[in-house]
């Protein structure tokens, strides 16, 4: 609750309004929840609901509900032997209350099945944000995901898609001349607060997705008139640190960093060595070096690549990898299995570096 708080404020008056809040009369059924696990009083309740982290709820809401509760039958009350000159006041679930908590439960599950496709519709938007959200909330994995079975190594190679709307075709800079404008090698450093790596694993209990930020490294390329130059080959060098992959789940971040050896091996590092267009547009096809738990292995597949005017360098794109290829056996965690075949989503952000 406090890093949204924190995070709206930055924003600004604008984003204010949009501070997070209790589902409508969420208080009444969170109260019988709290109630049907154990009787309470009045004032110990209000920290209780604090601990669903909907925001601050006073003392008069939870005795309004509470009141409320009552004159429908929902929670009786009765008074406990005074201790240091006070009587307390207990409330307690009447059977009534148990039935309608049920349907109050029901009635929520609609509610987050609701709340699921705004996430879901915001995640299908594939914006530089919706894919940075992902990783920063963790919930990727509770949406779930598309999935081809193809592996990218063992079974030859699948063409990467575009994890970013591809923005309006321009040509591939030709390699003779430098008319209009731009000509020369230029060298980009990523963005780590804007760069993601997204890790979607298919599972015996469904998917899981792992996520980190803070990708590092750089870019060096010929640019002509916002495209890179033809003929010429572009370098880059990308680290991401392993022991940053979380899926919200510490069983499963544990058993991961164990399999993949975080500590003997705590980065994995991508370098390029070759590119060519790869269709119309802002299309490439990538070729270079991946290592991962301290094998070195051939990759390639196909990015979108959008040079900005302003300096911004923003590449796009997912790949299917057979984590054997690696020397590293499907995880296993008691009764849970993860399959073999994984798929990455990269996104990395760069700035022009000043000459």
């Amino acid at each position: 609750m406090e890093d949204v708080v924190h995070a709206l404020s930055d924003l600004g008056d604008q984003a204010a309004r949009f501070g997070l809040a209790p589902p409508r009369r969420f208080v009444l059924p969170a109260v019988l929840l709290i109630l049907s696990e154990r009787p309470g009083y009045g004032y110990s309740l209000q920290k209780d609901l604090e601990e669903f982290r909907f925001g601050p709820i006073d003392r008069p809401t939870v005795y309004r509900a509470l009141a409320q509760l009552e004159a429908d039958g929902l929670v009786e009350s009765w008074s406990e032997p005074p201790k240091a000159g006070q009587r307390r006041h207990v409330y307690g679930v009447t059977p009534l209350g148990e039935r309608v908590l049920r349907v109050w439960m029901s009635v929520i599950k609609d509610e987050r099945d609701c709340l699921g496709r705004v996430l879901r519709r915001y995640q299908a938007t594939g914006t530089a944000d919706a894919i940075l959200a992902e990783v920063e909330g963790g919930w990727g994995a509770t949406l779930g995901f598309g999935w081809s079975p193809v592996s990218s190594t063992s079974a030859g190679q699948r063409t990467l898609t575009s994890v970013e709307a591809p923005a309006p075709s321009a040509p591939v800079a030709s390699s003779e001349g430098d008319e209009g404008g731009g000509a020369g090698r230029r060298r980009y450093r990523l963005a780590p607060e804007r760069s993601v790596v997204l890790i979607d694993v298919r599972s015996t209990v469904g998917p899981i997705s792992f996520g980190a930020m803070g990708v590092v490294g750089t870019v060096e390329a010929d640019i002509l008139d916002g495209a890179i130059r033809a003929g010429t080959v572009p370098s880059a060098h990308l680290e991401i640190m392993v022991d940053g992959l979380r899926s919200g789940n510490r069983v499963y971040d544990a058993e991961l960093l164990r399999r993949i050896g975080a500590r003997r091996f705590p980065s994995v590092v991508l370098d390029l060595r070759d590119c060519l267009p790869g269709g119309a547009g802002n299309h490439y096809r990538l070729a270079g070096d991946l290592t991962f738990h301290g094998a070195t292995r051939p990759a390639q597949g196909n990015v979108t690549v959008e040079i900005g005017e302003a300096g911004k360098l923003v590449v796009t794109g997912e790949q299917v990898f057979d984590i054997r290829d690696y020397d590293i056996p499907s995880p296993t965690v008691l009764m849970l299995r993860i399959y073999p075949d994984v798929r990455v989503r990269l996104h990395v952000e760069a700035e022009l570096e000043e000459a």
